[in-house]
């Protein structure tokens, strides 16, 4: 991941966060920990940088969907012009993913 992020450009000290996250977690028996293939991972941490634009709504705070409009900003800022309908299609697909797990989740607490 920390050479993934060195070949997208971030910031040293991101990186270096990343790497004292990933210590930490590396002693933390209970955080859950899973492998990403190669080809995934400029997708993977472009959804961990948008996770910050998910839309709530209603008295629950039910998650909606991203707000698409900073997820673009975001993918204008950092993510090459070639680059981006391919990892806009990979981001719609995780957010798929995401509120169909929160709807399953939603059902079993019913």
């Amino acid at each position: 991941m920390l050479d993934g992020m060195q070949a997208w450009g971030a910031p040293p000290e991101e990186i270096a966060t990343a790497r004292a996250r990933m210590e930490q977690n590396a002693s933390c028996p209970d955080v859950e920990s899973f492998g990403v293939y190669a080809e995934n991972l400029p997708a993977v941490d472009a959804f961990v940088s948008v996770r910050t634009q998910w839309q709530y709504a209603g008295m629950a705070g039910q998650r909606m969907g991203l707000n698409y409009a900073g997820v673009s900003a975001w993918l204008d800022r950092f993510v090459r012009p070639r680059r981006r309908r391919a990892l806009m299609a990979d981001l719609q697909l995780m957010e798929s993913a995401v509120l169909k797990a929160d709807q399953d989740l939603r059902k079993k607490e019913e």
